[in-house]
């Protein structure tokens, strides 16, 4: 795997991580504006997975039956 394409895997799961991590700092040290940035920053993971989910294909039976 080149360095290229780790970059394209690991980017996104990246930027969500830092969000989330900003997201529960800020519920924790913060009021008002921090609230209202856990409240954002933490929806992101939440309206990605909201998004992805029902576009996911299920795999076909031809590939389930070669793991097998």
């Amino acid at each position: 795997m080149s360095a290229k394409e780790r970059v394209d895997v690991w980017t996104a799961p990246i930027v969500l991580g830092a969000l989330t991590a900003v997201g529960l700092i800020s519920a924790l040290v913060s009021d008002d504006a921090g609230d209202v940035l856990a409240w954002l920053t933490l929806g992101v993971p939440v309206a990605v997975v909201l998004w992805y989910v029902p576009r996911r294909q299920p795999k076909s039976a031809v590939s389930r039956n070669d793991s097998i």
